[in-house]
């Protein structure tokens, strides 16, 4: 295959699925996979084959494409309040099977209702709770219980239950400092939730956590699923998380670019074909990590548009223009976006190439 190009070892990703999924049950809850990670028909086929609910969306163009495809029970997490996207709403939900999406606020419920109405099938809507990312979501109790209520009485809704995403610590690297802060910032949800109960409007559905927080969701028994994303292929925003107490890290890397060398005539470094529009790296936080082709304590470094270097440890080193050196992306969803395909190998043998199916982001 040629590079740059976005590889993802199909052995090591059905790894992690099963690894998840046979997690999330010994716990006693769902997965809900994250479609925004990879945007992509087969791995979500391959998620939901292994146990996994229907996935969950960031954008309604996702929902589309997952729908279309012949999934059910998907869930849209973001908001839909413009009129043409509450028109492509009504529009899914015609040909959707159990779609559910989340709300903050009474005026997004009324419209919701409106659009359920004009596709002629219900929507299922979860009440979206704050729970410290200060970014959607209902911080107020009572105006929960409110919500909740009003999502009841509105004509063409389902009520579902709640989605409270604790995910501005998931990258927190110690395991007891992100335990200690992911069961706090869960309380507010479990006190909704019990209100809820004790109110009669019991939740189906009560969706949140994360890759990050998997082994630390369960404590509280709060949750009917988690949503799942980051660990089916890994980034190195990940994979320098302490996963699980007593084991660091149960995913493997499953994503990765190939670049090729294209000029050596410096001694020290070499420089490839992999730049900021191949491989994402987080606002310049952090860069690739090399996995595979470089000698012994060599790093990557994006230094242009189109270009990486890969500087060596002993300046005696070096690779020769054509050899391929394979890099961990810091940040796996932005990634995938930059590519439209995938090349899905097994060991070193090109096995599929699936199309980015989500490309389109909205």
């Amino acid at each position: 295959m040629g590079t740059p190009s976005l590889v993802v070892d199909v052995d090591i990703m059905d790894a992690n699925i099963a690894e998840m999924a046979r997690h999330a049950a010994s716990h006693g809850y769902e997965v809900r996979p994250v479609g925004k990670i990879h945007k992509s028909i087969e791995i979500t086929r391959r998620q939901v084959e292994a146990g996994g609910r229907g996935p969950c969306c960031a954008t309604l163009a996702e929902v589309e494409v997952m729908v279309d495809a012949g999934f059910s029970d998907v869930m849209l997490f973001t908001s839909v309040v413009t009129a043409p996207k509450l028109d492509r709403l009504a529009e899914v939900n015609a040909r959707a099977e159990g779609l559910i999406v989340c709300a903050d606020h009474a005026a997004n419920v009324i419209q919701l209702g409106e659009a359920a109405r004009r596709s002629g099938r219900p929507i299922k809507v979860l009440v979206d709770l704050e729970t410290g990312s200060y970014r959607t979501g209902i911080a107020d109790e009572d105006e929960a219980v409110a919500l909740a209520r009003l999502i009841v009485g509105t004509e063409g809704l389902e009520y579902g239950g709640v989605q409270g995403y604790t995910g501005h610590h998931m990258n927190t690297v110690d395991f007891e400092a992100r335990r200690t802060r992911g069961l706090e910032v869960l309380e507010p949800v479990v006190r909704v939730v019990e209100r809820l109960r004790a109110e009669g409007l019991d939740p189906e559905i009560v969706s949140g956590g994360g890759t990050g927080t998997h082994d630390i969701d369960h404590e509280l028994g709060v949750f009917t699923e988690i949503q799942v994303g980051t660990y089916v292929l890994m980034d190195t925003n990940y994979y320098n998380v302490v996963q699980r107490r007593d084991e660091p890290s149960p995913f493997g890397p499953a994503l990765f670019v190939r670049t090729t060398v294209i000029s050596n005539c410096q001694p020290g470094f070499a420089i490839t074909d992999a730049g900021i529009k191949e491989v994402d790296v987080i606002f310049g936080i952090d860069n690739p990590a090399i996995l595979r082709g470089a000698p012994p304590g060599a790093v990557y470094e994006v230094v242009g548009d189109d270009m990486g270097k890969v500087t060596f440890a002993d300046p005696g080193d070096r690779l020769e223009v054509g050899d391929v050196v394979e890099i961990l992306p810091p940040h796996c969803y932005q990634t995938i976006v930059l590519y439209r395909y995938l090349h899905a190998v097994s060991g070193d043998t090109l096995v599929d190439i699936w199309p980015v199916d989500a490309y389109d982001n909205w």
